[in-house]
């Protein structure tokens, strides 16, 4: 095989071949390989995080107390949900692996292939019905699902999507399962939704015969990719998110009976261009739903990625999400109005559809890097010894030159990155290189984009200027998010003349963080991304998240920022700083010794109009430390950013003086902001991943984050999701050990490490205090004897045990959940009462049974041994009465011989439990009767 992509993660392996006849053998080798079972290992400890949107319980965070059909309201600082943390998983040996959102449902997917499901289930999205019993109730909490196939066999999970209302799996083998609504034939099973308008029950669907890697869906349409590469459609069409062509002109204008719903997973064979569509490594669909309880569709789009790292893209381009370069046309002749949409004459309405697929791009990283150096001139040889100038020959002196740091000048551009992620939002888009760099293009009303700015209309039919000056409110085309590029100086030795000298160079550094760095001192870049309703998301290899969009919902972590206001008079509150200086120039002495110049310097580099601040200062929070001043322009406002820190009550944007003072809270983020939950506590989070959402990216960094899609128009919101992971397990602040007990190194080779908690805690990670015994005990325990009877018996802490001040009073263990397993014969919840015992300090004399039922008696009592001889069976009476004989125990006329306290008497035991310390047993009065009323039973019997 020429490839092997892999991310077991995300389900993915996929081959190119390099010729068809190798194909179908490299595909059986990956198969065998990627969908054999998995037997995993715990490889940390894992907690899953939840905010934002919570309508339908869609965070798993359960319901409100004693209100079981209430949902908890949304949640604008992050909560954990217990059932996927490792409290719980760690029971059964699992590792979450992945969380992925539809609008108002999440399923959730572990290592081993579990599924786990929660949220809205009105249309049995959630696909826990069973055939002929349909399930549409709510979930509060992750509920197992098992998918299982014809012969009742358990399927392994390993790739799921997550539409408006329908979800799908794909499992071991490549076969995929739908469920849920079908109202857009987006299930895939090929009937009519009058017939089957949804279905709970997860039912299998047939794609071309073909073995799947992943899918993904939108609102109303589902996408599938092949092992070979092929791409899948089936679902609404009303934009041609398809990709399948019209048929009444290529637009698809008037109604195109062309798109239509379409049933059956359908191949896409040709692109725009009139090519075959060409093989696919990644795929993410798009789309967003408006309406109330009348929901409907608005837009659709598909992107996808090809094997040659090539952009793919169709549907609705009404916002750009597509990312086909758009002519823009004025609206009226002398207006400042522009559209790059076109007027349907039928419908009334304006429209921007690709009904084929399009390429889009392509992904460039434009550097500035100064121009290579000069070649050194060429000079004559020194002369052998030292000699005067003849006469009339020209004296060598130093001419003045510039000093020897580039500027930032030419410009280099490298095509065709290698494309690691790829992901679709309600009307925008994002790919990730494997270097780290972000793009992002279409919908920028809540500043999804991450490009600093907003755009002003939200219905692009036309628009005017914005922040950047004639910026079209759609970005059509990828842009990169410059937010976090900075400038590094770099030097180098190079031959000038005769000598070596060392040069500086500036030199601009993208897909990184400055000065951040992950657990092996590698500089953080970006490792994952996702695009949700219209918020958007990425993940650094440090372990840290940052968001950016709306945050009508708390979507992006925090709850109020103080003082976040989106433009505001900023004048003075940074002081500018210039470019690092320029190394100084040659002296006259280094001139004469290289008896050089060099004409080809190039010029001293421009003043940098850059300002930064530490971070002590947090003006409307759009993180990273830095302050980026833009002075008002026109009629627009001076801009003033910062970083915002802090998580919950505790969130603040306030700078320290000078700067300024201000309030507000934010409402929508137009660049990435740091995710303030995971900056103020000690979680690391390692890994994003949601519903239309594909990577191939490195499986070390193991974490997912997922985001969600909102229905209502202009009011974007969204369920979010991160997974955390840490070597030893964290409380909920993210410290290690709750801060008091240590991390240790297992012993065996694959274990991994745990919390040796002090005295008095106990607990995963030492967040159970144990019950200790106190004074108290001791005294009722001493108290609780017969001592006129046993007066050795009495309880000594020197000899019997300590109890007060010892966890679960000396004589018990503590628990994972902090409550004691006491020891034989001590019961209590900090094992603090003690069984009777006589004077060798046996319990029950050795004779009967301890019992603690706290509602008869507060104290443990004994249960005497006892026997019947009168019972049905000949021969157990027989038994029953040798057993009588054996032991001294008189036989009672009611049949019984029993241990017993003779100063309380037979009766009180046998009626009223009142038997001591089963001390005593009683002569046989009449033991030659009772073998003579078992021998008569015997015969009888017989």
């Amino acid at each position: 095989c020429l490839h092997l992509y892999t991310a077991r993660h995300m389900g993915a392996v996929t081959v190119v071949s390099p010729s068809l006849g190798r194909r179908s053998l490299c595909i059986a080798v990956l198969l065998t390989y990627f969908f054999s079972p998995t037997v995993s290992q715990l490889t940390g400890y894992r907690r899953l995080h939840a905010w934002g949107k919570n309508r339908f319980g869609e965070l798993g965070i359960e319901h409100v107390p004693a209100q079981a059909n209430r949902a908890k309201p949304d949640q604008c600082e992050p909560q954990f949900v217990p059932t996927l943390g490792h409290e719980q998983l760690d029971t059964v040996q699992e590792n979450l692996q992945r969380i992925i959102s539809g609008h108002d449902h999440v399923v959730a997917i572990t290592e081993e292939g579990s599924l786990y499901v929660w949220g809205r289930n009105d249309r049995g999205q959630l696909g826990l019905g069973v055939t002929g019993s349909p399930d549409t109730t709510t979930r509060f909490k992750p509920t197992l699902l098992e998918i299982t196939n014809a012969n009742g066999q358990k399927e392994e999970v390993i790739d799921a999507a997550v539409g408006l209302e329908h979800t799908m799996v794909v499992v071991s083998g490549g076969r995929v399962f739908t469920w849920g609504s079908n109202q857009y034939g987006q299930l895939g099973i090929d009937v009519q939704s009058e017939d089957t308008p949804f279905t709970s029950v997860p039912t299998a669907i047939d794609i071309g015969g073909e073995s799947i890697m992943n899918v993904s869906a939108a609102a109303g349409h589902s996408v599938a990719l092949t092992f070979t590469g092929a791409v899948y459609t089936w679902g609404a069409n009303q934009e041609g998110q398809l990709g399948l062509g019209g048929c009444v002109n290529p637009q698809g204008r008037g109604l195109d009976p062309c798109l239509d719903y379409v049933r059956r997973p359908t191949k896409i064979l040709q692109t725009i261009e009139g090519s075959f569509l060409p093989q696919m490594k990644l795929i993410a669909a798009g789309g967003h739903v408006a309406g109330g309880k009348e929901r409907f569709l608005e837009g659709g789009h598909t992107v996808t990625v090809s094997k040659l790292n090539e952009v793919w893209g169709w549907g609705d381009n009404f916002h750009g999400q597509v990312g086909k370069k758009q002519t823009y046309f004025r609206v009226a002749d002398n207006t400042e109005l522009f559209t790059p949409n076109t007027f349907d004459n039928v419908t009334g309405k304006y429209y921007n559809r690709e009904v084929l697929p399009v390429r889009v791009g392509p992904l460039v990283v434009t550097l500035s890097q100064p121009p290579p150096p000069p070649p050194p001139p060429l000079l004559p040889l020194p002369p052998r010894t030292p000699m005067a100038p003849a006469a009339g020959s020209p004296s060598i002196t130093a001419p003045s030159i510039a000093p020897t740091t580039s500027a930032l000048t030419d410009t280099v551009e490298v095509e065709m990155p290698e494309i690691i992620a790829l992901s679709a939002g309600s009307h925008h888009s994002l790919a990730l290189l494997k270097t780290g760099e972000m793009f992002a293009w279409g919908d920028n009303f809540f500043g999804q984009l991450g490009l600093g700015y907003q755009s002003m209309l939200r219905e692009p039919d036309e628009f005017h200027k914005t922040q950047t000056w004639r910026q079209p409110e759609m970005i059509d085309m990828p842009q990169r998010i410059t937010h976090f590029d900075y400038v590094v100086i770099e030097k180098q030795m190079e031959v000038v003349g005769n000598a070596t000298v060392e040069r500086s160079y500036t030199v601009q550094i993208t897909g990184k963080i400055q000065g951040s760095k992950d657990s092996e001192g590698i500089e953080a870049a970006f490792t994952q991304i996702d695009a949700g309703n219209f918020q958007s998301i990425a993940l650094a290899r440090d372990g840290s998240l940052y968001t950016w969009g709306t945050n009508s919902l708390g979507q992006q972590g925090t709850c109020d920022c103080g003082a976040c206001a989106s433009s505001y008079d900023a004048a003075g509150s940074c002081l500018p700083i210039s470019a690092p200086p320029a190394p100084p120039a040659p002296t006259l002495e280094e001139m004469r010794r290289l008896s050089v110049s060099n004409p080809f310097a190039p010029p001293a580099p421009p003043y940098v109009h850059k300002q930064t601040w530490d971070q002590r200062c947090e003006c409307n929070c759009p993180g990273e430390g830095t302050c980026k001043f833009t002075p008002a322009f026109g009629d627009l406002d001076a801009i003033n950013q910062g970083t915002c820190v802090g998580y919950g009550d505790e969130t603040k944007c306030e700078c320290t003086p000078p700067y300024l003072q201000m309030t507000g809270a934010i409402y929508n983020m137009d660049q990435p902001m740091s995710f303030s939950f995971g900056a103020k506590t000690n979680f690391s989070f390692v890994t994003i991943a949601v519903r239309n959402c594909s990577f191939l990216s490195d499986p070390t960094f193991f974490w997912y984050v997922s985001l969600f899609m909102q229905v209502k128009p202009h009011k974007a919101g969204g369920a979010m999701f991160a997974v955390s992971q840490s070597k030893c397990p964290t409380d909920g602040t993210g410290r290690e050990c709750s801060g008091k007990g240590q991390c240790v190194l297992p012993e065996e080779q694959d274990a991994i490490p745990s919390c040796l908690c002090p005295f008095g805690t106990a607990g995963i990670f030492c967040e159970h205090s144990c019950p200790v015994g106190t004074k108290e005990d001791v005294d009722a325990i001493r108290a609780d004897h017969n001592i006129n009877k046993f007066r050795n018996s009495r309880y000594r802490e020197d000899t019997d045990g300590k109890i007060d001040g010892e966890v679960c009073a000396g004589h018990g263990v503590c628990d994972r959940k902090g409550a004691c397993v006491c020891q034989d014969n001590w019961f209590g919840e900090r094992c603090q009462y003690m069984c009777p015992w006589n004077n060798d300090k046996q319990h029950c004399s050795g004779n009967g049974t301890c019992v603690y039922i706290p509602t008869v008696q507060e104290f443990p009592y004994c249960v005497c041994d006892r026997y019947n001889t009168l019972v049905k069976d000949p021969v157990m009476a027989a038994a029953n009465a040798k057993t009588c004989e054996e032991k001294g125990l008189a036989v009672w006329p009611n049949g019984w011989c029993s241990y017993y306290d003779a100063m309380q008497g037979f009766d009180a035991c046998y009626t009223q439990g009142l038997c001591g310390v089963c001390e005593d047993a009683a002569a046989s009065r009449s033991i030659l009767l009772v073998l003579f009323v078992s021998l008569f039973s015997l015969v009888t019997h017989l």
